[in-house]
């Protein structure tokens, strides 16, 4: 079922919603829900989400939660969030985002935003930071290819470069990090909301 939710979100997202448009609302009509994101904590977001969503999608849809790669069947998440032995350096690192396995070619923006910077690091390899607004920015790396520029306007689901091994890799996965107010949270918790929400709210229509 979820599958199909994300597939008619991604498909007609685009299309219904003139990207210009969105960001107006965002940066003019949207100003007090916008204010209220960044100042709520990353544990009060997560459980208000149904409210935002309910209040306003396009606000709601600059918040990271829908899968960064694919509708999720065939990928896995190789790597955690928090502290592990790193598969390189063989000594325990805080690991800042999630590392996803799989076979899907494209990666795409997980909510609404502005590409912020994107670049080659020797650990991340190639990379994508989109900023959505509203204190969160995402983080892609270790992409095969970029597709996008800086200060492109992204709406939710659009491809931002392809699945690859740049940089310190061990092999061909994505690194998906979140950060809220510059502080790196679990990228897991928003994948598993996005999902549980919308596949709870699409049955109920």
């Amino acid at each position: 079922m979820i599958k199909y939710i994300l597939k008619i979100i991604l498909f007609l997202f685009p299309i219904i919603t003139n990207a210009q448009a969105v960001l107006d609302s965002i940066l003019h009509s949207e100003r007090s829900l916008m204010s209220e994101l960044q100042r709520l904590s990353h544990a009060e977001i997560i459980r208000q989400f149904p409210y935002f969503f309910e209040s306003n999608p396009v606000v709601a849809f600059t918040i990271p939660c829908l899968p960064p790669v694919g509708f999720w069947e065939g990928n896995r998440i190789s790597s955690g969030f928090g502290w592990r032995k790193h598969p390189l350096k063989g000594k325990f690192q805080h690991h800042s985002g999630i590392d996803i396995a799989g076979n899907y070619q494209y990666v795409r923006t997980t909510a609404t935003g502005l590409v912020e910077q994107v670049g080659y690091d020797n650990a991340l390899g190639l990379f994508v930071i989109v900023n959505h607004g509203n204190s969160y920015q995402t983080i892609y790396g270790h992409l095969a290819d970029i597709q996008v520029k800086k200060n492109q306007f992204l709406n939710v689901g659009e491809k931002i470069g392809i699945l690859g091994s740049t940089g310190h890799s061990t092999g061909k996965h994505l690194h998906y990090a979140i950060k809220k107010n510059s502080i790196y949270v679990n990228p897991a918790e928003y994948l598993t909301l996005g999902i549980r929400f919308l596949e709870g709210y699409f049955h109920k229509q």
